[in-house]
């Protein structure tokens, strides 16, 4: 059975399927309260889809890799 691939987001679409302002979505990043980015390529950046839903579920209590 083949499995979903799990998408990336890029940082316009994190914006608004979290209605998260660029600098703050950041902010978080850099006090670990929110996803880290992957990098994809050299200068290109993306989030798994499923960590942005894992933290979607629950953002005050979301941890780094509890999601």
């Amino acid at each position: 059975m083949a499995s979903k691939l799990d998408r990336f987001l890029r940082e316009e679409e994190v914006v608004a399927v979290t209605s998260l302002s660029r600098a703050t979505i950041w902010r978080l990043v850099k006090a670990s309260q929110f996803p880290p980015p992957v990098n994809i390529t050299p200068g290109r950046v993306g989030w798994r889809e499923s960590a942005i839903a894992g933290w979607q579920s629950d953002p005050m209590r979301w941890q780094g890799g509890a999601a």
